[in-house]
């Protein structure tokens, strides 16, 4: 679970600016709040809502960056390959792009920082949280020497493990090349995160073959898939996945859905092009979820209400605050247009997401605003303009 997340000089932001799931512990006693076994109180939920081309999606990009890199960058790059992410890039003197990140796994607390550019890592710290915490490994750049200063006495890599590190890669996903087992605990944490972003932006809707796919291997997730299909009444029964090798020897699947007849219980399959946009879109992000409520973990999902009825947002948040379908108490961040949202969440639970006049972007929560009461319509102010980060049209 995620404490909280702080990031500089990345995309369209240039500012720091911070995430924090830990909330008051006089926030409101319902299931959309867990407490951990620290005694910490951290929401489920945390929505951003904000105009086109606010940063929303630069906004959760940052999670699904530090996931990556922390896992992949050196197993994914090339040595001196540039880092793949974009500091903000409009201004003439480019600073260095700050990370750090507080999450918790196996009853343990964790912050992980990083400074760095595109060319190289400037310094990197994991520590473990105790009475306060303590470092179990650090590396620093000396520019005047031209290499790392490094710190492994709490971390227990082999001897000739600093010839191994490299300038765009973690020190994580490095120890990962020799079963280093806390970097494998933590390498599992982060796998966790499941979401729809890449560098790029949100997953193309192609992708949704590689979810066909991960159904037809997970039957268990497949059921459930079905089962809040059917509960959202979209005239699903279940899917039907068959598995094609072609005349190259491609290995294809090919989902269909299957709908009752009107005037009898039989059952005709429709090939999944021809359902709705929404379906697909809703069978796509399932994956994630699902996968997400079952596990344990976060689910980062840019647009969650893109072709979805207004109707389905809330649904979907409700299976995050449900005992019975979130067990494990995995925490969702999504971005939406679906501004009604707002009056079925908490204070702590909003980040607002404009552009200044600057064309940089800026990101607050709903609580740190002066006067906003807990009580309050929060739709109808939004809308009428009292929060900011409405559209300029």
């Amino acid at each position: 679970m995620i404490h909280n997340l702080s990031f500089k000089n990345f995309y369209s932001f240039m500012e720091e600016t911070a995430i924090d799931l830990a909330v008051n512990k006089n926030t409101p006693d319902t299931d959309a709040y867990f407490t951990d076994v620290f005694g910490n109180k951290l929401t489920k939920l945390m929505a951003f809502i904000g105009p086109n081309a606010s940063g929303k999606t630069n906004l959760l990009k940052c999670l699904s960056f530090i996931s990556w890199f922390v896992q992949n960058s050196f197993s994914d790059s090339k040595p001196n390959e540039e880092i793949a992410f974009k500091p903000f890039l409009f201004c003439s003197k480019i600073e260095p792009s700050n990370f750090n990140i507080e999450f918790e796994t196996n009853n343990k607390i964790y912050k992980y920082e990083l400074e760095m550019t595109v060319e190289k890592v400037l310094s990197e710290k994991l520590s473990l949280k105790g009475k306060r915490f303590k470092v179990l490994f650090e590396r620093i750049w000396d520019k005047e020497k031209n290499k790392y200063n490094f710190n492994f006495k709490r971390f227990s890599v082999p001897t000739n493990f600093s010839q191994m590190v490299r300038n765009n890669a973690s020190i994580i996903s490095t120890a990962r090349q020799v079963n280093h087992p806390l970097s494998l605990e933590i390498i599992r944490y982060f796998t966790s995160v499941q979401t729809n972003i890449i560098e790029g932006g949100k997953i193309p809707t192609e992708a949704l073959g590689e979810a066909i796919k991960f159904y037809q291997e997970n039957p268990a997730i497949r059921e459930m898939a079905e089962d809040i299909l059917n509960k959202f009444d979209i005239g699903l029964s279940k899917i039907k996945i068959d598995k094609i090798e072609t005349q190259d020897k491609k290995i294809l699947y090919v989902a269909t859905g299957a709908h009752k007849y009107i005037d009898n219980d039989n059952e005709i399959l429709l090939p999944l092009q021809y359902e709705s946009a929404g379906t697909k879109n809703l069978l796509f992000l399932l994956r994630t979820i699902i996968v997400v409520l079952k596990n344990g973990g976060v689910a980062v999902l840019d647009e969650m209400d893109n072709d979805l009825h207004p109707f389905m947002v809330p649904e979907i948040v409700n299976l995050f605050t449900s005992k019975t379908h979130n067990p494990k108490n995995a925490q969702l961040l999504f971005s939406t247009h679906n501004v009604q949202i707002l009056n079925k969440l908490d204070k702590p639970q909003i980040m607002l997401v404009e552009k200044n006049k600057k064309n940089v972007s800026e990101a607050w929560n709903l609580s740190d605003m002066k006067g906003v009461r807990a009580d309050d319509n929060f739709y109808a102010k939004y809308m009428a303009g009292a929060y900011g980060a409405i559209p300029k049209v």
